[in-house]
Order: C-alpha cells, then sequence, then structure tokens
C-alpha cells in the first residue's frame, strides 16, 4: 500500500506584498491574471509598467479599454507608463541595456521616481491592489534608490495588497513579502513575440 507524507499546513495570514521573481517568462502575465480577476470582482487596481511604454507593448489598447469600462459590479483600472523606450535604442537598433555606456539616461530617473509616485498615491488612497511591474529591477540598476521605494511602500495599510515583479528581490523584502512566486526559464524559442511576449 502507498502512502503520501502530508506536508503541514501554513497559517494563512492577510496577503499583503506579492512577489514574482525569476529570470523565465511569465511575471507580467501572471499580474495580468491578478488584475482581471479582482477587476471582475469590483475591485480598484492600480497598474504602473517601469520599463515599458504604451506604444510597445501588446497590452495597451486592451489596458486603455478596461481603464475606461463603467459597468455595476465591475473595479476602476488606473495605468501608467513610467518608462523610456529601451526597444531599438541600443547599438545598432538592439535593445539598450541598463549595464550600456547609455544604459541610464536622465530621463529614465526621472520617469521611474514618476511612477514610484503613482505607486504611492495608490497606496494612500487604498486602492485594492497596487502592482508594479520591473520596479524590483529598476530600483536595483539604481534608478530609483531603495529608501524612497521603502518609503513609498510604507503607505501600505491592510486590505491593500501591493504586486511586484523583478529578477530577485532585496532581504528586507524577501522577509515581508506574504507570497513569493518564481519563474525559471528552461528554454526559450528565441525572440518575443509580439502579442504573446511583449
Amino acid at each position: 500500500m502507498m502512502t503520501t507524507e502530508s506536508e503541514p499546513q501554513a497559517k494563512a495570514v492577510q496577503e499583503r506584498i506579492r512577489l514574482y521573481l525569476g529570470t523565465g517568462c511569465g511575471k507580467t502575465t501572471a499580474t495580468f491574471g491578478v488584475m482581471l480577476r479582482a477587476l471582475s470582482k469590483g475591485k480598484n487596481v492600480t497598474l504602473a509598467f517601469f520599463d515599458k511604454l504604451e506604444e510597445n507593448s501588446s497590452e495597451g489598447e486592451a489596458l486603455r479599454i478596461l481603464s475606461d469600462v463603467r459597468s455595476p459590479g465591475f473595479g476602476k483600472l488606473r495605468v501608467k507608463y513610467s518608462g523610456v523606450n529601451r526597444i531599438g535604442t541600443g547599438p545598432k537598433g538592439s535593445f539598450r541595456l541598463y549595464s550600456s555606456p547609455n544604459g541610464i539616461l536622465p530621463e529614465d530617473k526621472e520617469e521611474a521616481l514618476a511612477g514610484l509616485n503613482f505607486v504611492a498615491e495608490a497606496l494612500k488612497r487604498g486602492d485594492d491592489i497596487v502592482i508594479g511591474d520591473e520596479i524590483l529591477d529598476v530600483a536595483r540598476v539604481g534608478l530609483v534608490d531603495w529608501d524612497s521605494v521603502k518609503a513609498a511602500f510604507d503607505h501600505r495599510k491592510d486590505p491593500t495588497v501591493l504586486v511586484l515583479t523583478g529578477r530577485r528581490a532585496p532581504d528586507w523584502l524577501m522577509e515581508q513579502a506574504t507570497t513569493i512566486s518564481t519563474t525559471t526559464q528552461l528554454r526559450h524559442h528565441g525572440k518575443a513575440i509580439e502579442g504573446m511576449d511583449c
């Protein structure tokens, strides 16, 4: 007879900070699932992109439409794109990496700070879900400093859930997070597909 050992159940806690981390695809996509579920249940959602512009993201039109929906029982979506176009702005039209010679421009820092302020305002307002897409990587490379990030996040109060993405998070945030999920890229077809990957 085969038996399985059951794992002890973790004590449920109030969801406060959710992290989607890792080098694989799917972190931003996971936040879209959270956003759609929350809006469908009448929750207010703020989504701040820290590393893309509306014109170079396939989801832009859909998010614009969802932001305009005024239907009973459907939540309110606020979206901000804070970032400078890095697609096609690197050497020979490649993707501009933060580590390249022109990797971090003054306007990048201004836009990142504007995005962080947008997140802070949503937290002060008490939106149900506040998403900072790629904010962890933007802070990691120095577009905004971690002290400013901490100060913004300190505005979060229950029941607001703060959802953050990036490759990795600092120790203090790992300790505060109530849910942490990771993506691991095992294989990649080689190029981002518009309408699917970007």
